[in-house]
C-alpha cells in the first residue's frame, strides 16, 4: 500500500525542506538536521560517502552527535570504507532501494574495530538510502545510524527529504582534516616521499587507483592508502585540492 503524508505533517514536512535552501556552512546543515529533519526521521549520525566506489577513492562527510564520531576523524585515518562498501553492496543488491539494518557489521571483518569504527558498529539501526549520480558517474550513499532506537521510517517522507539533504550537502564546503598533533593551522606541508610523489604524478595525469595500481604494480588499497596520508601531509580533503596544492609544490 502506497505511504500518504497527513496534511499537518505535509505542511511541517514543508517548512523542513524550505529550510534547506539557506544552508551554505557545515554548522547551519548540522543543525537543520538535528533540529528539523529529526523529527520525521530520528538519527544520532549522519555518514555521507561519495566518490567511485569501484576504484575505491570515497569521500566523507559526517553530522554527528556523539563525539567519538566527527568528520574530521573519518578524513584523517578512521577506515570507514569496508563498512560503506559493503552498504553500498547492498544498495546495489537491493535494486537500488533504500533499507534498514540492525547492528550492521560486514561481512568478513575479522578485525575488532576501534574508534570511529567500533562506536558505528555499536549503532542500534542504520538507514541507508542512495543517489545515483548519472551525469558525474559516481553513487552518493547516505547512512543515518540510530544509537538506541530502531529507524522506522515513513518512505514517502524519507523520498521528498533525502534528495533535498543530498542538495544542501553539495552547497557545504567540506571539512578539512584534523591538525596532526604538534603542527600549527597553515604550516608548510610535510614532505612527501618519492612513491607519493609518484602516486600524485598519475592522480594529477587523471588515473584511478587502480589504474595506478596496475602502473606501478600495487594494489588499489595501497594507493588508497598513500593517498590518505598525502591528503594528511597536504591538509586537504579531496583529489581535486590534492593536485591544485601538489602543482604549487613542485613549483616553488
Amino acid at each position: 500500500m502506497r505511504s500518504r503524508i497527513k496534511i499537518r505533517d505535509r505542511e511541517e514536512l514543508l517548512t523542513v525542506v524550505e529550510g534547506s535552501f539557506g544552508i551554505v556552512r557545515h554548522v547551519e546543515f548540522f543543525r537543520w538536521l538535528q533540529d528539523e529533519v529529526s523529527a520525521f526521521l530520528p538519527h544520532d549520525v549522519l555518514v555521507a560517502v561519495w566518490g567511485d566506489f569501484t576504484s575505491g577513492h570515497l569521500n566523507y562527510d559526517v553530522a554527528s552527535n556523539i563525539p567519538e564520531i566527527r568528520t574530521q576523524q573519518v578524513v584523517s585515518g578512521c577506515d570507514v570504507d569496508p563498512l560503506m562498501r559493503d552498504l553500498h553492496r547492498r544498495w546495489l543488491d537491493g535494486d537500488e532501494n533504500w533499507f534498514v539494518l540492525d547492528r550492521h557489521k560486514p561481512a568478513g571483518a575479522d578485525i575488532p574495530a576501534q574508534g570511529c569504527i567500533n562506536a558505528l558498529e555499536r549503532m542500534r539501526s542504520v538507514l541507508v538510502h542512495g543517489i545515483r549520480d548519472r551525469r558525474g558517474g559516481n553513487d552518493c550513499l547516505y547512512a543515518f545510524f540510530a544509537k538506541d532506537t530502531p529507524i522506522k521510517p515513513d518512505p514517502a517522507t524519507l523520498n521528498i527529504l533525502v534528495p533535498h539533504i543530498d542538495s544542501a550537502l553539495r552547497r557545504v564546503e567540506c571539512l578539512a582534516p584534523v591538525e596532526p598533533e604538534g603542527v600549527a593551522p597553515g604550516a608548510p606541508p610535510e614532505m612527501i616521499s618519492e612513491r607519493e610523489q609518484e602516486i600524485m604524478d598519475w592522480v594529477t595525469s587523471g588515473k584511478t587507483n587502480q589504474e595506478i595500481g596496475l602502473i606501478l604494480n600495487i594494489s588499489p588499497n595501497t594507493v588508497k592508502n598513500h593517498l590518505k596520508r598525502i591528503f594528511q601531509k597536504l591538509n586537504v580533503t579531496c583529489r581535486a585540492q590534492a593536485v591544485a596544492k601538489y602543482a604549487l609544490m613542485i613549483r616553488a
